[in-house]
């Protein structure tokens, strides 16, 4: 089996994920890994917190904390979240204040540098005379050139079109508001159009990227391509390591492409040199389309300038953004739903399969709390009903011991087989899609619920042996459920499977079709938020 490095797009540790982070990246990421696990793969999910991001040290600014403290909080508080969310993610690092990592981002850096392939720049640049500071990325706000919606320097998440923070519209200082003087600098910039043919080449090729991304990778590469600024005059980050440019940091994103190769090494699972790739070795990259840019540009041109082999992300799947209750998520606006506050009264997986039928992986969608509390509701009325009327009627009826069966009949193994062909298609990369994995779940109740009216109810009456016979092939299409939830639910999965008799450890793909019967069943029935959360309109 191929060794699969999985990557979610590391997280600012300026304050706790929300619910739309978590629809995101972390959780595609970790159902894909769960389901690649299951099939017997080796799979490591990693990430780390930006801890360099340009978004620390203004947020710090805005709550009058020292950014240090912030991003040694806040990633404390991003790790217990993914916890909670019961997000599996092998290795989790903070890069302020570690070595390594800084270490290898500058080696990498010094590599480019050394072999001429930075260029030497100087450019116009904004500056706050009352901040006495460099504007860029966060530290400046206006409107963006392109789409005219509300944009940060450098990057606007509307359109995803990377900008120039001179050109934006009525520019302010994040800090303190004031409009800023242009001035210049001399930095090292990246050229990124000198890889447009191998960009392009690699772009036609994918097979996994969804249209969207390729769409736009093809309309970037149909125009000049900037060259891109790589350091910048600034206190907060990785410093750059050429003495002529003392008093500048590394750009934030241009640092995240070596920190997910180190972040590999440092997992103790790619002990070959620093950037050589092997054959059998995968780079999978989950993240917001917002990011597009430096995944597909400035990283796989990086990659290529160094001419080393280096483990390419083969295989990129993005998202869109995620709305709340039909606006879009902001802090500023007090308008979220933070993880840590949901996960506290709601469990992860009714939070994980609702994110999953709604998941923004193709356009916008909506987070709301009614619609939630409607889809609860419904899987008590129909997941939990399905459960433990089977429950119910091997502990009444049969003291808890199913009925023994040496062949399950056509009918049930067509309804699985039919699920496993659906779902080994949307949990893996050619067709993912969250939405889809769920409706299919949903599909596959329904399934079961016609199953126990149309056989199990009527053969109750008339036939004991087929009544027993029907009874026997319907924990098979329990246990199945089991493995087939496991990747978004995986502890409902557990314990549907614990309440069926059967082991957790059984849990891998190969034995859908290898396990059919139980024979002691338990006699829990709750599995999901109880009715009692109604919905209020």
């Amino acid at each position: 089996m191929d060794k699969i490095y999985v990557t979610a797009t590391p997280p600012t540790p300026n304050g706790d994920l929300h619910i739309g982070h978590l629809a995101g990246p972390y959780l595609a990421a970790d159902i894909y890994s769960r389901f690649k696990k299951m099939q017997g793969h080796d799979i490591s999910y990693i990430t780390y917190g930006d801890d360099h991001q340009s978004y620390v040290p203004t947020t710090a600014n805005n709550k009058q904390v020292d950014p240090v403290d912030l991003v040694e909080v806040n990633n404390k508080i991003i790790k217990n979240t993914l916890s909670s969310a019961d997000i599996e993610i092998d290795l989790y690092k903070t890069p302020l204040g570690n070595d390594k990592h800084i270490k290898y981002v500058q080696s990498f850096f010094l590599k480019l540098y050394n072999n001429g392939k930075l260029r030497k720049k100087t450019k116009d640049i904004l500056f706050c005379d009352l901040c006495e500071m460099y504007l860029f990325e966060s530290f400046v706000k206006g409107l963006c050139p392109y789409c005219k919606s509300k944009a940060s320097g450098n990057l606007c998440e509307a359109c995803g079109q990377i900008n120039d923070p001179t050109e934006l519209i009525n520019p302010k200082c994040t800090i303190c508001n004031s409009a800023p003087d242009t001035t210049q600098y001399t930095g090292l910039f990246f050229p990124i159009n000198d890889y447009k043919k191998e960009l392009l080449e690699f772009f036609t090729s994918r097979e996994t990227w969804r249209e969207q991304l390729i769409e736009y990778c093809k309309y970037i590469t149909s125009k000049n391509i900037p060259d891109y600024p790589v350091t910048y005059p600034a206190n907060w980050g990785i410093p750059v390591p050429v003495p002529e440019f003392q008093g500048q940091v590394i750009n934030v994103w241009f640092e995240m492409y070596p920190g997910i190769l180190e972040s590999i090494e440092s997992a103790n699972i790619y002990n070959d040199s620093y950037y050589k790739q092997q054959d059998d070795h995968t780079l999978v990259q989950f993240l917001g389309f917002d990011n597009s840019f430096f995944n597909s540009f400035l990283h796989l041109a990086s990659a290529f300038a160094l001419d080393e082999d280096s483990i390419l992300p083969e295989h990129i799947i993005t998202n869109y953004f995620y709305l709340l209750e039909e606006k879009k998520f902001s802090t500023s606006q007090n308008h979220a739903l933070w993880g840590e506050d949901i996960l506290r009264d709601i469990p992860s997986d009714n939070l994980r399969f609702y994110l999953s039928l709604t998941n923004p992986e193709h356009m916008q969608t909506n987070f709301s709390l009614n619609k939630f509390y409607e889809i609860n509701n419904k899987m008590v009325e129909d997941w939990e009903v399905v459960i433990n009327n089977f429950i119910d009627t091997i502990n009444n009826e049969f003291n808890g011991l199913v009925p023994k069966n040496k062949r399950i009949q056509y009918q049930a193994s067509c309804i699985v087989a039919r699920t496993k062909n659906n779902l080994e298609k949307y949990y893996d990369l050619n067709q993912f899609s969250l939405r889809k994995a769920a409706f299919e779940l949903n599909d596959y109740i329904d399934s079961l619920m016609n199953f126990w009216k149309e056989k199990i109810l009527p053969s109750s009456k008339i036939d004991y042996d087929l009544y027993k016979h029907y009874l026997s092939d319907f924990s098979y299409l329990l246990t199945s459920l089991a493995f087939f939830v496991y990747p978004i639910m995986p502890n409902f999965s557990k314990k549907l499977i614990r309440n069926l008799g059967a082991s957790s450890s059984d849990l891998s793909w190969e034995n859908i079709l290898k396990v059919h019967t139980c024979q002691e069943i338990g006699n829990e029935t709750q599995f999901f938020l109880p009715v009692l959360y109604r919905s209020t309109r």
